[in-house]
């Protein structure tokens, strides 16, 4: 079943990872509950404070509207949204004591069970946030049938373990993350086919970015002049090559700062930073606050 580990003994500067607990009765690594049952689950830390997910998930929102934060952006919901969450993204509620909606929790090694043949392989992309918005909103019609396939998961799931439940499970959970897929297709960017490996390569790459990398570095990598690929980005990230490097290295030393096990000093190693206060100026600068601030602000 689905549960929430602390990292850290006797600090107040740490994050909370939720995992998956084997040891349960429960041996499916599939999890189903309400936005409302877990507001009301003794857990060891606040919701509302980030935390880190070694699983994927699905929010479906079915009554209210609030707030919802996914990588430290806020984002608003109201009832049809729905969030698509990747393993190892950090989230936090808000609790709102009127609003209510699914969550759909699930291993990597469960969601790949649901691949069973080429022809779904586009389900790997469900969680892409590279490309894929971190929400979508879903229209009445389409709302209605995926709250229906959610309940039938629901009913199955509270069914005591035997050799058909999993075997049950999987294709229902399949048939909804289909349905969510068409929807989500829908919200890609409307990438030109000239521009579009060009994109891909590119936001691939830039996952691994460390401070010693440029752009100019990118475009060798890429082959492309360095205009071609700040045009590039202008046209769909909405700002230049150079910003886009700078917010993405900032959102991954916020991921590390929130890991208890690792110091200022091994973060700027690990990003390449020369020096561990050149990384704190880089990131005062951008955020207003020094990691340490950051960090209390953030822990439980």
């Amino acid at each position: 079943m689905l549960q929430y580990i602390m990292r850290a003994k006797n600090t107040d500067t740490y994050i909370a990872d939720a995992t998956f607990d084997k040891e349960g009765e429960e041996p499916i690594e599939f999890y189903q509950t309400t936005l409302q049952k877990l507001y009301k689950r003794k857990l060891d830390h606040s919701i509302e404070k980030p935390h880190r997910i070694g699983f994927n998930a699905l929010f479906i929102v079915t009554q209210g509207k609030g707030m919802h934060t996914v990588d430290f952006i806020p984002y608003s919901y109201v009832k049809g949204t729905v969030f698509f969450i990747a393993k190892d993204q950090i989230h936090n509620f808000k609790v709102n004591p009127d609003c209510d909606g699914y969550i759909l929790a699930f291993t990597d090694n469960f969601f790949n069970r649901l691949i069973v043949n080429e022809d779904i392989s586009i389900l790997h992309d469900i969680f892409d946030y590279i490309y894929y918005p971190a929400k979508i909103h879903l229209n009445n019609d389409i709302y209605k049938d995926v709250l229906k396939l959610t309940q039938v998961l629901e009913k199955e799931y509270t069914i005591k373990i035997d050799n058909f439940k999993e075997l049950i499970l999987r294709p229902l959970l399949q048939a909804l993350i289909l349905k969510l897929s068409r929807e989500r297709l829908s919200h890609e960017l409307p990438l030109e086919d000239k521009d579009k490996s060009l994109y891909l390569q590119f936001k691939k790459l830039s996952l691994e970015h460390n401070y010693t990398v440029h752009v100019n570095d990118y475009a060798k990598m890429l082959d492309v002049s360095s205009k071609t690929l700040t045009n590039m980005s202008n046209k769909y990230l909405g700002k230049s090559t150079k910003k886009y490097l700078d917010a993405h290295l900032i959102l991954q030393i916020k991921r590390l700062l929130l890991d208890e096990n690792l110091t200022i000093e091994n973060i700027a190693d690990k990003l390449c930073f020369d020096e561990p206060t050149n990384m704190v100026k880089f990131f005062k600068r951008f955020e207003g606050v020094t990691p340490l601030q950051f960090t209390k602000l953030h822990s439980l």
